[in-house]
């Protein structure tokens, strides 16, 4: 028994883009580009990033540490 297949055909249709539509186009490669660049170079840098966040944030809990206890040298 043969199997039957379906190809389905794509019509290809060329359009001469206008000017304008060229400068849109050029635009939108142009833009593509480089937020892909840029998002490559965010990928790198939010390790690090978080990594400062997160000595800054322990270095802040350990300085909340300290004032009870100062607090409670002020008070005898």
């Amino acid at each position: 028994m043969a199997n039957k297949e379906t190809v389905k055909k794509e019509k290809v249709v060329e359009v001469e883009l206008t000017p304008e539509q060229q400068n849109f186009q050029a635009h939108i490669q142009s833009l593509t580009t480089k937020i892909s660049q840029h998002q490559f170079e965010i990928d790198e840098l939010m390790p690090s990033l978080n990594m400062y966040k997160q000595a800054l944030t322990e270095s802040m809990k350990s300085q909340v540490d300290e004032i009870p206890e100062e607090k409670n040298n002020d008070n005898n």
